[in-house]
């Protein structure tokens, strides 16, 4: 939710020019699709989240101290290794949703699955959304409201490493 928010407001980019800015982004995560297929059913669900988890956070951290000014390639590499980093989060933790159930249960677990992205993604944007308000109204700069949110983002991430401590292992099992 920050992303296009920071083209708009911080670098006063219409809305088309900041979703094309969002572009290498999603290469990232292209990129990082079949690569994560692979190391899944290789190594398992939680080590490819953990170093998913540690990209992303290499791609989200540098936001919170880019400003307006920051040049617009350095941010776009920025966002391609976050990119990396968030394609790789959500394959394993949807995958691993399906690890021992039933195939008749599958739909359930799908639906679930996604009910909880939903409910956690509309949470984490809320407290986040709240967050940059509450800074920008008590502080000058703009700049400095999103560098907060960021750096909030980046740490409010890390509880990612909950779940995946609890994900497949295969590396233990050879």
């Amino acid at each position: 939710m920050l992303l296009p928010l920071f083209f708009q407001n911080l670098r006063g980019d219409s809305v088309i020019v900041a979703g094309l800015s969002l572009i290498p982004q999603g290469v990232g995560m292209l990129v990082a699709r079949p690569i994560v297929g692979k190391l899944i059913d290789r190594i398992g669900a939680r080590y490819v989240t953990i170093v998913s988890l540690a990209i992303t956070l290499v791609g989200t951290i540098p936001f919170a101290y880019f400003d307006g000014k920051t040049a617009y390639w350095l941010v776009a590499v920025i966002l391609f290794v976050r990119g990396i980093g968030a394609g790789g989060i959500l394959s394993p933790l949807m995958t691993d949703a399906f690890v021992g159930g039933d195939k008749r249960d599958s739909g359930a677990i799908s639906v679930a699955s996604r009910t909880f992205q939903n409910i956690g993604g509309a949470f984490g944007s809320a407290v986040i959304a709240t967050i940059v308000a509450g800074y920008m109204t008590t502080h000058t700069s703009i700049a400095a409201g999103y560098q907060t949110g960021f750096a909030w983002t980046a740490g409010l991430s890390l509880l990612i490493i909950i779940p995946a401590v609890f994900l497949t292992n295969r590396l233990s099992k050879n």
